[in-house]
């Protein structure tokens, strides 16, 4: 169910957000650059402001965020009179076709609502996090006694919240958690369109180049897709944050926008997507400097800002959980395992260094789910049928135009590559060494990047620069202005067709779930169609200890209390009358059993005959009421 109301409130609190700050540093200027940056901005605000309301106790409710985001441009314009122009113009055109590329890249996204359920893993887990915000307005982990940190909270404490906190926010006021989620993350990605063409109108200095760059990143498959998780948010504020550090060049009092949108990518996702994004920041900042003969101290400063105001975040949660523990819960692997067997009788500085280099290995581990070694026609080739989670692939017009853009700007730039006019050419090509070899991690002997299907979407950033001059250059070598011009339209129909229908095919796909091992294959829709039948938050216990999933459809079943973990702990031991009292001291008004999901989940390790024990207890009871029942899918019972 659309919430018009919400999708208000989400632009009232970006650009409510994004106009205080900026307008702080700098006179408010009354255009579309202005104001579309300043959404980009309030989504680092909200992120930064989140952790620390967080931090001080204060709840995370949505009439905080509306207040603070209003309060200063109600005061503004109360006292200055609005003069914004809009007189067509040249500039206003380009905007015209940035606006047409959100329109496709939001109708390419909008795939998402083929299908009544959450896809795959992550993004059930992040339902979690999204509705335990709304309702207890806090981003720290219950800690329960008895149980481990973060035992249901996956992406909540001490994982960094910012993408939760940001759709519990929304949710509180959209009840419908499902369409809230897909719709809110398909429009951030979607408004990064808008922050891309303005960063590189500003770092290569011509419009006409930015859109174009901007029409090859929207058509690349492998940025990203409609796939919920936090990278969205993360790789959405890079952007707005590279465009801040532009922005410093000119206004040095910008450091502290760049210090707060660097904070924000450090509290949005784990250490993944951050480490990566931090090095492609120095790398700007290293070829800015050698350009400039000198290291700015106000870049430096918001660099160095970010990530101490990071630590808003970090600190907290080292001191809760230890390095070694915070290691383990964000990273994984031997990376936070304490000291190994046979570091005992090591020096100190043995250990450590030990240690150091276990933690190295570990951020740069070249596996992941998606992982694995890619050839040329990975690249070459975009394709619809493609993974969901980080689609790969370029296509064959972008990849030609890559390779021609390469060769053309270390032909004619040599030694003028790191001039102030080519500084974003140099700056490509570093972040193109860097992007590809993080991709081939398992293909390469030395792996630079944790996760390297994960980076194929930072990869697309220098391939849309790149690609963009190697357009250019072709055109170099015509004279004529019409064949110019038919050059230009098959260029772009090819780039289309080769890369942007892949993308559109695959974000339009039915795609797979999880969660629903051993159940019917139709299991995910017929979930769909009975969970929407309910009023949102319908208290409804599934047999199977599948809770997010209920969440996920919308309902609601409180995975984080303790009352229901302890009742999971062993749940076949208890009997039916147990199971009678424990629905109606928690409030639940229904009851579903899923014969193939529970004999998964519940009937495993010679567990079956007691499984239908239980069934049959249930069935022959007086205690419960069946409501409704799906032919060799589930069915469902009512307390008494």
């Amino acid at each position: 169910m659309m919430s018009i109301f919400t999708i208000i409130l989400f632009f009232i609190y970006m650009w409510g957000l994004g106009f205080t700050v900026s307008s702080l540093i700098q006179n408010v200027q009354h255009s579309f650059e202005f104001h579309i940056m300043n959404l980009g901005i309030g989504l680092g605000v909200f992120a930064v402001l989140s952790i620390i309301l967080n931090l001080v106790r204060i709840p995370l409710d949505w009439k905080f965020f509306l207040i603070i985001s209003i309060i200063y441009p109600i005061y503004y314009f109360s006292k200055n009179k609005v003069n914004f122009s809009i007189k067509l113009t040249k500039e206003k055109v380009f905007l015209v076709g940035v606006l047409i590329i959100f329109l496709f890249t939001l109708y390419t996204y909008s795939g998402t609502f083929n299908y009544p359920y959450l896809e795959d893993t992550d993004p059930w887990g992040h339902s979690i996090g999204v509705k335990y915000v709304a309702l207890e307005k806090t981003a720290f982990d219950p800690h329960l006694e008895g149980y481990p940190p973060n035992v249901v909270l996956s992406y909540v404490d001490p994982y960094p919240p910012a993408y939760d906190v940001l759709l519990g926010i929304l949710h509180q006021t959209s009840p419908d958690i499902m369409w809230t989620m897909k719709f809110f993350t398909i429009l951030l990605i979607s408004l990064g369109v808008f922050f891309f063409y303005f960063f590189i109108r500003r770092f290569v200095g011509d419009s006409k180049k930015a859109l174009l760059a901007t029409f090859i990143f929207a058509a690349l498959p492998s940025y990203l897709s409609h796939f919920l998780w936090a990278h969205a948010l993360v790789i959405t504020l890079f952007f707005p944050l590279l465009y801040s550090f532009e922005k410093i060049r000119k206004n040095p009092k910008w450091w502290i926008i760049g210090a707060i949108m660097f904070a924000a990518v450090w509290v949005s996702q784990n250490l993944s997507q951050p480490i990566k994004i931090t090095t492609l920041l120095f790398i700007y900042i290293f070829v800015i400097s050698v350009s400039k003969g000198k290291l700015s101290k106000h870049i430096a400063k918001g660099f160095i800002g970010g990530l101490v105001l990071a630590q808003v975040w970090w600190s907290v949660a080292i001191y809760k959980y230890g390095f070694s523990g915070l290691m383990k819960l964000t990273v994984g692997g031997e990376a936070s395992s304490g000291v190994k067997v046979g570091e005992a009788h090591l020096s100190l500085f043995d250990t450590i260094s030990n240690k150091i280099m276990s933690i190295l290995s570990s951020l740069t581990n070249p596996g992941g789910t998606g992982s694995r070694a890619y050839g040329f026609d990975d690249f070459f080739y975009a394709k619809g049928q493609n993974m969901i989670n980080n689609p790969i692939g370029i296509g064959v017009f972008v990849s030609i135009l890559t390779i021609f853009g390469i060769g053309y700007i270390i032909w004619k730039y040599k030694s003028q590559i790191l001039n102030k006019e080519n500084t974003y050419l140099a700056v490509a090509l570093f972040w193109l060494i860097f992007t590809f070899w993080g991709v081939n991690g398992q293909t390469f002997p030395i792996s630079i990047a944790r996760g390297p299907f994960r980076v194929w979407m930072l990869l697309v950033i220098p391939i849309s620069i790149i690609a963009m001059e190697g357009f250019y250059a072709i055109l170099t070598f015509f004279k004529s202005k019409s064949l110019r011009n038919l050059i230009i339209i098959i260029l772009l129909v090819g780039i289309f067709m080769t890369s942007a229908t892949a993308k559109f095919e695959l974000n339009h796909a039915m795609w797979p779930t999880s969660g629903f091992s051993g159940g019917h294959p139709s299991t995910p829709f017929k979930y769909g169609d009975w969970f929407g039948t309910l009023e949102p938050n319908t208290a409804v216990f599934l047999y199977s200890p599948r809770d997010k999933l209920t969440i996920g459809y919308g309902a609601f079943s409180c995975i984080w209390c303790k009352e229901v973990l302890d009742f999971r702990k062993d749940q076949l031991d208890k009997d039916v009358e147990q199971l009678y009292s424990f629905l109606k001291s928690q409030k639940y008004e229904y009851l579903v059993l899923n014969p193939g999901m529970d004999a998964h989940y519940l009937g495993r390790n010679n567990k079956l005959d007691l499984l239908q024990q239980r069934y049959d207890e249930i069935l022959q009871s007086n205690l419960f009421i069946p409501i409704h029942q799906e032919k060799d899918v589930f069915f469902v019972l009512k307390p008494r």
